[in-house]
């Protein structure tokens, strides 16, 4: 005879018990409880890399690199101060691109979130905040961004065949790229008896063409780059806002007879004969930036023989190295050594001088 058994499965406390029915005896039957196969935990997302503390392009991209490939909904980064950028997923980087750089000379905080979460992992589980501080771009760069607008009596021979920028506006990203790399050569004066540059030192004249860039833009004079004015240079690069003046500057010859012409682009707009520092006085040669001037003045000092003086109402002045300056001072006669070290002009001629010179221009004094 054949037996029917009928099976039936009861939950009973989320454990699966089987029990048989056999239909001849009218017996259940009770079988041994099924065992539930355990579920392993997912691997929890830890962070691979974070960018370096002191970032020396900020128009280097900027990754956050996870164990694994970034889940599409994970919560990207975020930059405090905000950038204009985008941030992508490339396998297990998060890459955040910046529209045209982070401001140099600046300082930012990276937050990467509790929430960020690889592919098939459990989230990271803690927010991670790195400090990050972007270098001020090189010194070859704030000089080529000076000549480009005309603040420095330069032009670029690059030391390789490189594409060199045309003169007219760029892209704010385009200047920010070619202030922190820029090409490698030399600047040669432009015109050619213009103050010399040092390529990649803040020499004299950079730093007087710096000067007249900062006076000129409201900003503080300082004669040093620094974040507010790079801020400005590449604004004024993207709109191409050149100087509206032409080059000046002021070279002084001590051979006899003593002059001083004030040079603006290719020509000598003014000359003049001037006396320059008596001997034990003299006054020093080389290349130097106006730091400060007056329209009138009280000069004190000792002369060589150790006389003190003092001299009120010195007019037209420009102080370019320590005590020294162009200035007014009446003499019977100019064009040889009188002075304790300053350049002595006509009264009138130095009236007319101050008025071609502004704060960082070059007095270049030559034998």
């Amino acid at each position: 005879m054949r037996v029917a058994l009928a099976v039936t499965i009861v939950l009973a406390a989320g454990v699966a018990v089987l029990f048989t029915r056999d239909h001849k005896v009218g017996q259940l039957l009770e079988s041994r409880p099924a065992s539930a196969a355990p579920t392993a935990p997912l691997p929890v997302t830890r962070l691979v890399a974070l960018p370096r503390h002191d970032i020396a392009n900020g128009t280097d991209p900027l990754t956050v690199t996870l164990s694994a490939p970034v889940w599409s909904g994970s919560p990207p980064p975020s930059l405090q101060p905000a950038v204009a950028g985008t941030w992508t997923i490339s396998g297990d980087a998060e890459v955040f691109t910046p529209v045209s750089t982070l401001e140099p000379c600046s300082s930012y905080t990276l937050t990467v979130w509790a929430r960020t979460t690889s592919a098939g992992h459990a989230p990271l589980g803690h927010r991670h905040t790195v400090g990050l501080n972007v270098a001020c771009p090189s010194l070859a760069g704030l000089q080529q961004a000076l000549a480009h607008l005309g603040y420095l009596a330069a032009k670029l021979h690059p030391r390789y065949l490189a594409h060199i920028a045309a003169p007219g506006p760029e892209t704010r990203r385009e200047a920010a790229i070619a202030a922190y790399r820029p090409p490698r050569g030399a600047l040669v004066p432009d015109p050619s008896d213009a103050p010399p540059v040092q390529m990649g030192d803040l020499d004299e004249t950079t730093k007087g063409a710096l000067v007249v860039y900062q006076s000129d833009h409201g900003l503080e004079v300082t004669g040093e780059p620094n974040r507010d004015t790079w801020a400005s240079l590449l604004s004024a690069e993207t709109d191409y806002r050149r100087d509206p003046h032409s080059y000046t500057w002021v070279s002084v010859s001590e051979s006899l007879p003593e002059t001083l012409d004030v040079h603006r682009g290719d020509h000598v707009v003014f000359s003049t004969p001037v006396n320059t520092g008596v001997p034990g006085a003299e006054t020093a040669q080389g290349v130097f930036p106006i730091y400060s001037r007056f329209v009138s003045t009280t000069m004190s000092g000792t002369d060589v023989d150790g006389t003190k003086y003092t001299v009120p109402d010195v007019p037209w002045v420009n102080y370019f190295n320590g005590g020294d300056a162009v200035h007014g001072y009446p003499r019977a006669s100019y064009g040889f050594p009188q002075s304790n070290g300053c350049v002595e002009l006509p009264i009138e001629a130095a009236h007319t001088v101050f008025g071609m010179l502004a704060l960082g221009d070059i007095v270049e004094v030559n034998g």
